[in-house]
This record gives C-alpha cells, structure tokens and sequence, in this order.
C-alpha cells in the first residue's frame, strides 16, 4: 500500500516538471535559399515550385520580371523568426538593377509554412511576395522620360552647335545615260562650295559606290550570308554623295540642281556650328568632353499597373535631369574675325586671342591648310624668330643689363666664337636706346645681349611667360614649346634672337603676350568651370619688369616693325621672322606678329610666310573687326 502511494507520487512529480519534447527538424533555410537562388537567375518555374501556389507564383514572378526586364536581381534574406513549429518568417530584401533606369530596393516579408513536422517548407504565397502593396491581377512595370541634354555656348551665351537641316546631293548612276557628262555639269555648281569636287571626282567615287554596292560577299570577312542567297542589288537605287550642304548653301544653288536628272536630295537635322569650318580643330577636341557635360540623365520610375496597363500607384520616381549648359571661353564673333582674316592664305596659318585679365581663350583660328594639318594653332611648334625678344628683354631687364632710355650698341653684324650674327640686310643703328633697338628688331642686340647672361637665364625667363610649361586644360591638348639650357656662347647668342633651339606654339605665344600686358602669367582656361593646372606655376613679374616689356613692345608699333597697326588704338607688339630650311634645302622663314591692345592678346603665325609684314595684314584685319 505504501509502495502503490510512493509510485503515484513519483508519477505526478514527473508530470509537473516535464514538457513537450523539443522540435528537432529541419527549418525554412534551405528553402529560402532555393526560392531565392531560383528567382536571381529568373528561373520563375523552379522559384514558383516552392510555393503554396505555384501555377499563380510562376505567373506572377515572369510577369514581373518580364516587365521590369532587370540585368540583374539581387535577393537577401533577413533573420528568420519562428512562430510555433510550422510557420517562419523573414524580411527580404529585394534589389533590381533596372535597364534605362537604375537600382531600385525594398524590403518585402515572406511567411512560410509546413503542414505537418517533417513536411516542407512553403512560400505562403501572394502578390506582397514580390512588392508589398502589389494586389491580385495587377503587376510591376517601369515608364521612363527622356532629358533634355545642355547645349554649348559661346561667353556672350551664343549657341555654338544647334540644330541645322543639312541636304545630301546624291548622284544616282545607274539612273542617268551618262555619268561622266551629268558629272561634268554638276561639278562647276558645288566647287564653289567645295573646291575638292570635279568633274573626276565625281565620276571616281560614283564608280567605287556601284562597285562596293555591287561585289559579292567576302566569306573571309565573316559574313554569315551565302552570295548566291543574298537580295540583288537594284544599280538604279545605288547613289553617291557628292556633297553635304546646309540648308542655306543648298538652297543658293537648288535651282541649278533641279533640272539635272539622276540626282536626290535627302536632308536631316544635325547639330552643327555656325560655319562648316568654324573653330574645326579646336571644336574637334572640345566636343566629346563637351557632349559628356551635356548629356541629360533620363528619368524613370516604377508603378503598379492593372491588367489594363492603367498606372494605379508610383512606388519608386525618379524624374530626368537635364544636362548641363557648357560655356566655352570662346567669342563667337572674335572667332568668326580670325577665321575670315586667315581665308586668303595659302600657307598654314592661324591665330590665337587670350583674355589677359582671365586667361580665358578668345578664339583658336585655322585656315584650311592648317586645319589639314590638325591643330598647330594649339601644339605645332615652330623657331618664335624675334618674337622671343620679349623673353630676353626680360632676362635683361631682371638682370639691370637694359632699361627703357639706356644706351645700347646696335651693329650689323654681332660675331662670337666664330659664329656671325646679321641683321636683316646687315642693317646697322650704332648705339641707340635699347627701346629703338627692340623696335627695329636688332639681332645683334639681343644675341650680345643673351651671351651676357647664364645658362639658365632665357629658359627661367621663357616659364615666366608659360613656354615650355605643361598645362592641362580642360577641352584642348596643347603644347608649350621648349627653351633648353645653353651653356654654349653660340647657343646663347642664336636663342636670343630666337633662332637656335627655342620653340614656341601660337598658343604659348599668346599666352607670352597675354602675360606681358597682364604683369603675371594667366592661367589659361577653355571651359568655364573648369580648372586648368600646370606643372610649375609662373611668378609674378616685377612692376619694373613689367613696365620695362610694355615700353619695349609700344615701341614696336610707334617707330617700329609693327607701325602698320597704330590705328587700331594703344597696340603693343612684336614681330619676328624665324628662318628654316626646307626639305629641298632651300631657307625659307616662318612669319609671326604677337600682341596685345586693350584686354585682348593675340598671336599670328604663317608657316613659311617669309615676311612679318603678312602677319601684321592678318592682325590688321583681325583688330579692324572686333572689339578692343
């Protein structure tokens, strides 16, 4: 009896301090990591299987992401909670890498369930699963909106490049009894407009189109496509573009056109500057940096759309930027004044204007033959001739070697160490101020004047003035020049003048003139925003420096080599001749005037021009038509 007691008592203790026995199977992980590795790689099916409604999930997940169309679907599980034996819970996290538009994430909560201890685990599926304000029978979509890009304007705010229909003259051969007679007609029509088109020309390149239009495929060049199954070429359809013209310039010579058979005229827009040729090197260079300021950011967004395709709510916007307005540095009309001044030349000729105050570029002009030649108005360097006085008058003037008013020997011919030095026709002024000596351009002056000085003297003088200086500068390359150390007397003596190993760039010789009425080296910019940085800066000159450069270079256009500018208000100048010899042997010189009047510095080079008296007509006809 006391044995039964004890044993029930044991029996009750145990049922009060015991519970249920510990879930020990397996939870969700697993198939969470399946839904989501099955839905990234836009495996719908495989994703849709592991749901509680496959046949509504799979329709679901390819709707949407047929709809949103994502490079890439990125899908991170949170913590997993568990609520009793058969049900959990975890936060996704839901990223898509959308085309056209961008990333988009947001958080969604998932419930998965299990009927029964050993069952699997399901996706308690609905549309939340994808987005959590996502209904039945609607789904995901994107809407983008385009952005209107920047354009590109002058500093006076004019648009350089904008729209401007262009018409193709199309010669079609095959449409006309004889191309060489229609050739013969329509060349002396468009030469005026380009001079490279004859009657030749014309009937060469008709000949290449038929004959590129017309050759059978070239299975080493990789075509997919058998000669014998491609489509035959109708020769009435076959044209040949002679000439590209702006609406403009098509419509002066349209009645001309008209009546030749055998020609069509297709036209579109295109963004064009103001003249075939206007800035054509230097806009080379600056559009592609240009277009990439410029270029807007689209807009998109995502919303929720019924089966109808109606938009019923907006879960992610993101609207269009529109890019940006890029002012070049340039003066549209000052550019237009270089060009026109440089038209007649045959010879590679250009000039370049500089801001002396800002270091803004003004204008970079080429002619024709100098724009074949790429941009040397910018990085084509060439012996400066006695524009590099500046520079030795410089190196003198910090030395106390020569001062405006000082007397100085001015004798036809200097010789040093063997080496002969003349002025131009042996001509000799004796001893003058050194200010009428600079004016006549004396070599001898200066190449005696150069041996009096270090070796480093003129390359120290030269950085002053931003020559042989490496700029970054946004928009354009270009280049300084070089002035090495002499250590010989020779050397010295040739470099003084100009001649020997120095060499400048249109673009550093502007800067040497922008400098010389600024006092202190500009820093040159193109863009307007933009930063441009070099590789040694320049010092400031001294007032007395300064002053000494300036009375120099008035001097040039008062009793000097540059009076034939005295006109065009308070000019200072100097000219130069810096002789080379061509591939014949032959010796020819370069023709240069550098300057400046007012807040505006130029510099003019025609290669091979001989004669600084040409440069000074440029210059003329340049301040003849712009504001100074």
């Amino acid at each position: 009896m006391a044995l039964a007691a004890l044993m029930l008592v044991l029996s009750v203790a145990a049922a009060c301090t015991s519970g249920p026995p510990p879930d020990t199977t397996a939870g969700p992980d697993q198939q969470i990591a399946a839904f989501i590795s099955s839905w990234q790689q836009l495996e719908t099916d495989q994703a849709a299987a592991l749901t509680s409604d496959p046949a509504a999930a799979a329709l679901m997940l390819d709707e949407v992401t047929g709809n949103l169309n994502p490079d890439k679907l990125s899908v991170t599980a949170g913590e997993i909670t568990r609520s009793g034996t058969d049900s959990a819970t975890t936060t996704a996290t839901i990223s898509w890498e959308l085309p056209d538009a961008g990333e988009w994430s947001y958080p969604a909560t998932w419930t998965w369930k299990r009927g029964s201890a050993g069952a699997d685990w399901l996706l308690d599926w609905s549309p939340t699963v994808v987005h959590p304000k996502l209904g039945a029978r609607q789904t995901l979509a994107t809407r983008t909106s385009d952005a209107q890009d920047g354009v590109l304007v002058d500093r006076n705010n004019n648009q350089i490049v904008s729209p401007i229909r262009v018409y193709s003259v199309v010669l079609l051969p095959g449409q006309v009894p004889d191309v060489g007679a229609t050739a013969a007609t329509l060349a002396p029509i468009l030469a005026p407009l380009d001079p490279t088109i004859t009657a030749d020309s014309i009937v060469s390149g008709a000949a290449a189109a038929v004959a590129a239009a017309t050759a059978p495929a070239d299975p080493a060049a990789g075509s997919s496509t058998p000669p014998s199954s491609a489509a035959p070429v109708d020769p009435k359809t076959i044209g040949y573009t002679v000439i590209n013209l702006r609406e403009a310039d098509y419509l002066t010579v349209k009645p001309q056109l008209d009546p030749i058979p055998g020609l069509s005229f297709p036209s579109e827009v295109r963004n064009l500057p103001p003249t075939r040729d206007f800035a054509k090197a230097l806009l080379a260079q600056v559009n592609p940096v240009a277009v990439e300021k410029m270029r807007g950011t689209p807009g998109w967004k995502v919303i929720i759309v019924d089966t109808t395709g109606g938009a019923l709510e907006t879960l992610a916007d993101h609207p269009a930027v529109a890019g940006q307005r890029v002012t070049l540095t340039l003066d549209s009309a000052m550019q237009k004044a270089a060009e026109a001044s440089l038209a007649g030349i045959q010879e590679p000729a250009m000039i370049v204007a500089i801001q002396p105050s800002t270091g803004e570029v003004l204008a970079v002009a080429q002619n024709t033959a100098a724009n074949a030649q790429g941009s040397p108005a910018l990085t084509g360097q060439y012996p400066p001739g006695s524009t590099f006085k500046v520079v030795t008058a410089t190196a003198g003037l910090d030395r106390g070697l020569i001062a405006p008013g000082q007397p100085i020997d001015c004798p036809g011919i200097f010789a040093t160490d063997g080496r002969e030095i003349h002025n131009a026709h042996d001509f000799a002024l004796g001893t003058v101020d050194v200010t009428l000596a600079f004016a006549k351009s004396c070599n001898t002056t200066f190449a005696g004047l150069s041996t009096q000085m270090p070796a480093d003297a003129l390359p120290l003088a030269a950085s002053d003035y931003g020559i042989g200086l490496d700029f970054v500068m946004e928009g354009a390359t270009t280049l300084t020049g070089k002035v090495p150390d002499a250590p010989a007397t020779v050397q010295r003596a040739e470099n003084g003048f100009g001649q020997g190993d120095v060499l400048i760039t249109p673009f550093s010789a502007a800067l040497m003139a922008a400098t010389a009425a600024h006092g202190a080296m500009p820093m040159p910019v193109l863009i307007r925003g933009s930063t441009t940085t070099v590789d040694k800066p320049a010092p400031v000159r001294s007032p007395q420096v300064q002053a000494g450069v300036q009375t120099f270079m008035r001097a040039v256009v008062t009793e000097g080599t540059g009076v034939g500018l005295e006109s065009f208000g308070e000019v200072f100048a100097k000219t130069g001749t810096a002789e080379f010899a061509a591939a014949d042997g032959t010796i020819h010189a370069h023709a240069w005037t550098v300057g400046y009047v007012g807040d505006l510095a130029f510099a003019a080079l025609i290669v091979g021009g001989e004669d600084s008296i040409r440069t000074n007509g440029v210059i003329a006809q340049f301040l003849g038509s712009v504001p100074h």
